[in-house]
């Protein structure tokens, strides 16, 4: 009997460690097949501590809805902004941030006809770019023949939100030519440099402009696009280390805390005919002094405002002073004009009718896929970023080290990667989770 009883102890011992072995694969398995993705959100106005890596839960898309996998995200200048609670927001934290990105389009709800499982996009949004996923509502066109191609852009599909009714995202066909860090980094970059460029300044041969932050993703676009049109001369605006990856796109070169104005004035004593500012500096009204007749001057951002990790109050105090001191009647007097540009504000207004917007992206969309086929503009890299990065990849344009723009991948970190492998293999209570949905 007591031998019985210790067979029948060691079969017990047995069945509770196959059960014990059975429960944790269940458990994991379970846990796998809840799938998550990593986004980057803001979830307070402010410096950087406010930015977190968050993992969302997938879930099922709508009718209209298409589902995107996002292979690599452009970071702009906005979005520092953004964070920072300098730029008038309709969302409030927290959000997902960033307004750029590409991938492929990995689900199709059962109503959209314009894609289809492996187009590959390139999406401008309001917010909610940083992201390993993305599911976008999408608005078919009544009555056209037109198929959704790599080369060819004519189906520009903007997206309404359920709130308060503006357009939300756009998404484009993505060249075949252009690989994906370029693609990430284009539609920010080039789609505003391509209308002040041909559209607000109207440049022509024998112009010569002006451009500030010459070596940001806008300040390469703008430099290699206007030098399709001949005999133009570009003077820029960068830091010393920047001049020579420059002197390929820019004539003259100048330091930010040289006198510009001055300097020009040696060289163009008759004046120049544009200038492009991203900055609002305090040097505003100084620079109309070396405009043409009918010369224009406009401003397509405010980099000005950010000197630090924060929102500076007496920093933008003293913008709004200098910017208000601008007299209507000078510009009236010498002939000069003033204006100003924002992508982000045309393509998200309030206003649902968007119409003649979206004409004007499909027709820059279109002009700029025959220049990149053709190979006259190449969108310039600076540095590429794990999502795990962000904040060192924000620091980078803050303190205006970046030459071209820089490239979020959705990816852990090479090394946390092969972490999660590991851990994987050998799970914890704690970790299961996040280890079997990490990338």
């Amino acid at each position: 009997m007591p031998e019985e009883t210790e067979v029948n102890n060691g079969i017990t011992e047995n069945k509770t460690v196959e059960t014990t072995e059975l429960i944790k694969e269940n458990v994991i398995v379970s846990e796998k097949e809840i799938k998550t993705y990593k986004c980057v959100t803001l979830g307070a106005f402010g410096g950087s501590k406010h930015i977190r890596i968050d993992m969302n839960e997938v879930k099922l898309i709508g009718k209209n809805e298409v589902a995107i996998d996002v292979q690599a995200c452009g970071i702009n200048f906005l979005d520092i902004m953004t964070r920072q609670g300098l730029i008038d927001q309709a969302m409030k934290p927290p959000f997902i941030l960033g307004s750029e990105c590409t991938g492929i389009i990995s689900e199709v709800g059962e109503k959209v006809t314009t894609y289809k499982v492996g187009d590959p996009v390139i999406v401008l949004l309001d917010n909610g770019a940083w992201s390993e996923r993305l599911v976008l509502p999408i608005i078919e066109k009544a009555n056209t023949n037109q198929t959704n191609s790599t080369t060819q852009s004519g189906d520009v599909e903007c997206t309404e939100s359920n709130d308060i009714g503006k357009i939300k995202s756009i998404i484009l066909p993505r060249p075949k030519t252009l690989d994906v860090n370029k693609a990430a980094i284009i539609s920010f970059a080039y789609i505003p440099a391509y209308i002040l460029t041909y559209h607000i300044l109207n440049v022509h041969s024998g112009d010569v402009v002006l451009i500030f932050s010459a070596g940001g993703g806008v300040g390469t676009a703008l430099g290699q696009l206007m030098k399709l049109i001949p005999n133009v001369t570009l003077i820029g605006i960068a830091s010393k280390a920047k001049h020579e990856k420059l002197t390929k796109i820019y004539d003259i070169l100048l330091e930010p805390d040289q006198d510009c104005v001055t300097e020009i004035k040696k060289l163009y004593p008759n004046g120049i005919d544009a200038i492009l500012d991203c900055i609002s500096g305090p040097d505003t009204n100084k620079l109309y002094g070396i405009l043409k007749p009918l010369g224009k001057h406009i401003i397509y951002g405010m980099s000005n405002l950010v000197t630090g990790d924060r929102k500076n109050f007496l920093n933008l105090a003293k913008h709004w002073f200098h910017i208000e001191r601008i007299n209507p009647l000078k510009l009236h007097d010498e002939n000069l004009l003033l204006g100003g540009f924002s992508l982000k504000s045309l393509l998200f207004s309030r206003d649902p009718n968007q119409t003649e917007t979206n004409k004007l992206i499909i027709d820059v969309w279109n002009e700029l896929i025959k220049l990149i086929d053709s190979q006259k503009i190449d969108p310039i890299v600076d540095s590429q970023w794990y999502l795990d990065e962000t904040k060192e990849a924000m620091m980078r344009l803050q303190e205006r080290k970046n030459i071209g723009k820089v490239v979020l991948i959705p990816k852990l970190k090479e090394k946390d990667a092969e972490e999660a492998v590991e851990n994987t293999e050998k799970p914890t209570t704690d970790e299961t989770s996040t280890n079997s949905t990490s990338k």
